[in-house]
């Protein structure tokens, strides 16, 4: 049980997440800079959520790597591939033109690296 209530209604100019979000032009092509998104990340930097160890197996090789895992990351990564597939779809439609902000946004961290930029940087202040 919650001992105290946890705003994801917080500000832009308050959140750490700021550092994630380049809003350079009319049509943000950052999923991070999405309001859900930064409110979740807002969340994430009040009270982080859980990381959790996985584990791949293919023949010999074990792979492993740690993540962040619940609700709030799952609806992150929605959002991730929301803005993705609504890339991907403009490139589709309009040829080699829309392929750059496709390219950049593949380039951008995915929920878990956006959750923990967003801790790193709500630490080092």
């Amino acid at each position: 049980m919650a001992t105290a209530a946890h705003s994801i209604g917080a500000s832009a100019a308050t959140t750490p997440h700021l550092a994630l979000v380049a809003l350079t032009a009319p049509a943000v092509t950052c999923w991070t800079a999405d309001p859900r998104a930064g409110k979740l990340l807002a969340s994430c930097a009040a009270l982080p959520p859980v990381m959790l160890e996985h584990r791949s197996r293919f023949g010999n090789a074990v792979d492993r790597w740690t993540a962040f895992a619940g609700y709030r990351v799952e609806a992150l990564e929605a959002i991730r591939m929301e803005v993705g597939d609504r890339l991907l779809q403009a490139y589709h439609q309009q040829g080699p033109d829309a392929y750059e902000p496709f390219r950049d946004w593949c380039e951008q961290p995915n929920a878990s690296d956006a959750v923990a930029a967003v801790l790193a940087s709500s630490t080092e202040h």
